[in-house]
C-alpha cells in the first residue's frame, strides 16, 4: 500500500454514504442510512443522543430492525436488542488480484437469480438493488444457472468492498469464491483503490480470505436492534 493511500476506516458505512455512495443515503440529523431497496446499513455515531434515537426510530420505521455498530450508550425504553455477533473487517491491500475471462458481469437483469443464490448460500444482506453499488461477476453452469458470484458494496475513500461472495452448495470445493474474489478485487484496484471486506468472526471461510492475504484490522460488536 503507497504511503500517501487514504486507511481504512472504521466507518465505511458513513464514509460511503458522504462520499461515492452519497446518492443513495437518507439522513436525518446525524443518522443516516442506504435507501432500503438498495442496503440494509446504517451510519450513526457510538454515542447516541435523545434526537439520534429519535432520528434514528424515525429514518427506520416503526418495528424495523436495524444493526447498530459498536454502540457506547444505553438502548432508550422500548428498543430490544435481537442478536448480536462479532463483525470483523479485513483489508486486502496484500491480496494477489486477477481478472477471469470466464466470470460473467451481472447486473439488473441477473438480480432474480442473484437473489435465490443468496438465499441458497446465505453470504448476508443483498437487496434488489445492491447491484447498483459496484461491478459483480459470476460463474453459470452449462444449464446457464448462476452458481457463484462475488461483487463490491461499500466504497470508503481509496477502498472498495468485496461482498456478496457465495457459492451455490452443490458447487463449492472447485475455487470459484476464490477466483472471484481476485476478479473482483483486479477492477478495484484497476480504479486505484484497494479491496476490504467484512465478515462474522465465526465464519469458516475467514481461511481462505487469509490464504489470499487479508490483513484482520478491525474486530467491532455488531447488534441487531428493534425498533419500538
Amino acid at each position: 500500500m503507497r504511503s500517501d493511500h487514504p486507511p481504512l476506516t472504521t466507518d465505511p458505512v458513513g464514509a460511503s454514504l458522504t462520499g461515492a455512495h452519497a446518492g443513495y443515503a437518507l439522513r436525518r440529523g446525524r443518522i443516516s442510512r442506504y435507501d432500503p431497496e438498495v442496503s440494509v446499513f446504517y451510519a450513526h455515531p457510538a454515542e447516541l443522543t435523545e434526537d439520534d434515537w429519535a432520528d434514528l426510530a424515525e429514518l427506520a420505521g416503526t418495528g424495523a430492525t436495524v444493526g447498530l455498530r459498536g454502540r457506547r450508550t444505553p438502548l432508550p425504553d422500548g428498543w430490544t436488542v435481537l442478536r448480536t455477533f462479532e463483525l470483523v473487517m479485513y483489508s486486502g491491500a496484500g491480496l494477489v488480484t486477477r481478472p477471469d475471462d470466464e466470470a460473467v458481469v451481472l447486473g439488473p437483469d441477473d438480480v432474480d437469480d442473484m437473489l435465490d443464490l443468496v438465499a441458497a448460500a446465505q453470504p448476508g444482506p443483498f437487496a434488489r438493488r445492491t447491484v447498483e453499488l459496484g461491478r459483480y461477476l459470476g460463474f453459470r453452469d452449462d444449464d446457464g444457472r448462476l452458481i457463484a458470484m462475488a461483487g463490491e458494496r461499500m466504497r470508503p475513500p481509496g477502498w472498495g468492498e468485496i461482498s456478496a461472495v457465495a457459492t451455490a452448495p452443490h458447487a463449492r470445493g472447485k475455487g470459484l469464491a476464490q477466483r472471484l474474489i481476485r476478479a473482483v478485487g483486479a477492477h478495484i484496484v484497476q480504479r486505484g483503490d484497494l479491496p476490504f471486506l467484512h465478515t462474522s468472526a465465526d465464519n469458516p471461510a475467514r481461511a481462505l480470505y487469509e490464504r489470499l492475504g487479508f490483513e484482520l484490522v478491525d474486530e467491532v460488536d455488531l447488534e441487531i436492534v428493534q425498533v419500538p
